[in-house]
């Protein structure tokens, strides 16, 4: 009988608040990189090859930084043709057999033919 009282009491754990609230932080934290950096003539080659998928009709891929928390975020990747192209928002419209994203230029961490 003392046994299955010391099993009760000894696979309970006790979970402070503040200790919970750190753990669900560490978990949302986990996996999230910081933005990376993209110098100007990558970004020249990323725009051209966006704008050659509008002209010629051609598929894609694409990778763009998706901010969730502050400064930290996720890459994104998606394969695609480019249908539109918004300058005054600085973003295109990538369209896949499934979904469309819209991604702005400042994200854009790579563009591969």
């Amino acid at each position: 009988m003392f046994k299955k009282i010391n099993d009760l009491f000894g696979s309970m754990r006790m979970v402070l608040p503040e200790q919970k609230t750190a753990i669900l932080e560490h978990k949302s934290i986990s996996g999230l990189v910081e933005r990376p950096e993209v110098d100007e003539d990558e970004l020249g080659e990323m725009c051209f090859r966006i704008y050659d998928s509008t002209q010629y009709d051609y598929a894609i891929d694409v990778k763009w930084f998706k901010v969730s928390k502050g400064n930290l975020g996720t890459i994104e990747a998606a394969w695609g043709v480019v249908k539109e192209i918004d300058n005054n928002r600085k973003r295109f419209k990538l369209v896949c057999d499934w979904e469309v994203h819209w991604i702005n230029i400042e994200d854009l961490v790579s563009v591969t033919k």
